[in-house]
């Protein structure tokens, strides 16, 4: 991946707050506080559109799952073109949070498939499945690297659900993430307090701007590493909405962006459902 894509994929990254599905319950089984959480994002350049993402989601109890879809288009396709669809499912806590698997199936431009799984198994380290299988030595993730990490979806729900913030600061925290190739943080922090208002008109209220930092760790060949240090600074527009579940509040991504040299490329909310309804305003 170059750092052109990786640039590209880091701003899908904090929009895809997919939405959970229940699943895999028992006709008599007692019911479960539930809440679902849609979201849908299309990427821009200077205007122009260069891919859609969406999402849906559920938890229910302790247990969470994502189902999420990235489709790029445009001019982005001449350097990165890709169709990836992702699913994740685990459990969540008040201040809990563990991944149980994950699966994506990626393909690119030439019609190629890429299919990758990663199982959690208490304090073992990430066991990975991939077909077609891809060499992991040279710039590996050692095991003691992969522990206590995330998939990249399931690092979306982190970020999303609150669980790993202050609740007075929900831009306060960072997911360690590895894909099954690389380590690596997304950190967010809080700038500002700000009045948030979509050109869609989606929504227009109180939110919180607030920085994204992509710090690549592991897996990483040395030239992606030292330009990691040059990633232009990306923004975000973060509102905090309640949820079915008391006490639970979602963490939405309205607006990533960031000055680059390709112009301001942006992802954009399009679409938003918390429980089956959208947010008012």
């Amino acid at each position: 991946m170059t750092s052109r894509s990786a640039f590209l994929a880091l701003l899908a990254m904090p929009l895809c707050t997919p939405a959970w599905a229940a699943g895999g319950e028992g006709a008599d089984a007692p019911v479960a506080p539930a809440s679902q959480l849609s979201l849908a994002m299309t990427l821009y350049a200077g205007g122009i559109t260069l891919g859609k993402v969406d999402m849906d989601a559920t938890i229910r109890g302790d247990q969470y799952h994502v189902v999420s879809n990235l489709e790029t288009s445009g001019v982005v396709n001449a350097f990165w073109q890709a169709q990836i669809q992702a699913t994740s499912s685990g459990r969540i806590g008040p201040r809990t949070f563990q991944p149980a698997l994950y699966d994506s199936f990626d393909t690119n431009h030439s019609g190629k498939r890429q299919e990758v799984s990663l199982t959690y198994e208490n304090d073992a380290p990430v066991r990975l499945y991939a077909d077609p299988k891809y060499p992991t030595s040279g710039y590996e993730v050692k095991p003691e690297q992969q522990k206590a990490t995330f998939d990249p979806l399931s690092a979306v729900v982190y970020i999303a659900s609150g669980v790993g913030a202050d609740a007075n600061n929900p831009c306060g925290v960072v997911a360690p993430v590895f894909d099954g190739r690389r380590r690596y943080n997304i950190e967010l922090t809080k700038v500002k307090d700000t009045a948030i208002k979509l050109d869609n008109g989606l929504y227009k209220g109180r939110g919180l701007l607030c920085e994204i930092a992509y710090k690549q760790l592991a897996g990483f060949k040395p030239k992606m590493l030292k330009e990691n240090e040059s990633f232009p600074k990306i923004n975000a527009w973060i509102a905090t909405f309640p949820s079915a579940i008391a006490g639970r509040s979602y963490v939405v991504p309205l607006r990533v962006w960031a000055e680059t040299q390709y112009g301001v490329v942006a992802a954009v909310a399009t679409a938003l459902k918390i429980d089956g309804t959208t947010p008012k305003s």
